[in-house]
């Protein structure tokens, strides 16, 4: 299994992630149609048009190279998501990296304060021990038992989530094999409605 590659953005306000998830949506809705509709769709000797019409949409000429394509193991509509979490969206599809830089560069022009590859998160909460639990009972109730670790974070995590109380946090993280990729996706999905934000970057 391919390894889950995401666009990931943090915008200041629920406004500005819900403006780049519509925008991210007219995109998924332009892709389907042109995948289903044109005759050659993964030709690779030209850019497909809407990635060309989402660069006019906002400023940018599409790059012609293999790094900025929508490459992806399966059609276009089986394959990609996107998920709005308050002030965070996230886009991916075929654990491959969604039109690279030039999408992230739109992010930016939409308003994202901070665009990545990879996710780490943190979480707000009041009890991080009564929290990690639930996520953890979650993965496993979805059979991902044994696809996680909690705590001992270690430099190979892919995916994480830090929740942080007011005096001490919790983690729970991923590593880069497939499952364990797609137990994160599926556990994203429970952090909606709690704010999530990106950590800082392990440099910093």
């Amino acid at each position: 299994m391919a390894h889950v590659v995401m666009q990931s953005a943090e915008f200041a306000t629920v406004e500005q992630a819900q403006k780049a998830e519509s925008e991210l949506k007219w995109l998924c809705d332009a892709y389907t149609d042109f995948e289903a509709n044109d005759p050659d769709p993964w030709n690779q000797e030209r850019i497909p048009p809407p990635l060309i019409e989402f660069g006019k949409r906002h400023g940018l000429d599409w790059p012609n190279e293999k790094h900025a394509r929508f490459l992806l193991k399966g059609g276009f509509a089986e394959m990609v998501e996107l998920l709005r979490l308050d002030r965070m969206v996230f886009f991916w599809g075929g654990g491959f990296d969604m039109g690279d830089e030039p999408l992230r560069q739109i992010l930016r022009k939409l308003g994202a304060t901070d665009v990545r590859e990879t996710c780490d998160l943190i979480v707000k909460c009041t009890d991080p021990d009564s929290r990690i639990a639930e996520l953890a009972q979650f993965l496993e109730d979805e059979d991902f038992e044994e696809q996680y670790f909690v705590d001992d974070y270690d430099d190979w995590a892919y995916f994480s989530v830090k929740l942080e109380g007011d005096n001490h946090s919790r983690m729970i993280w991923f590593d880069d094999s497939g499952v364990q990729d797609w137990a994160f996706v599926t556990m994203l999905y429970q952090l909606d409605g709690e704010d999530p934000r990106f950590a800082a970057p392990a440099s910093d």
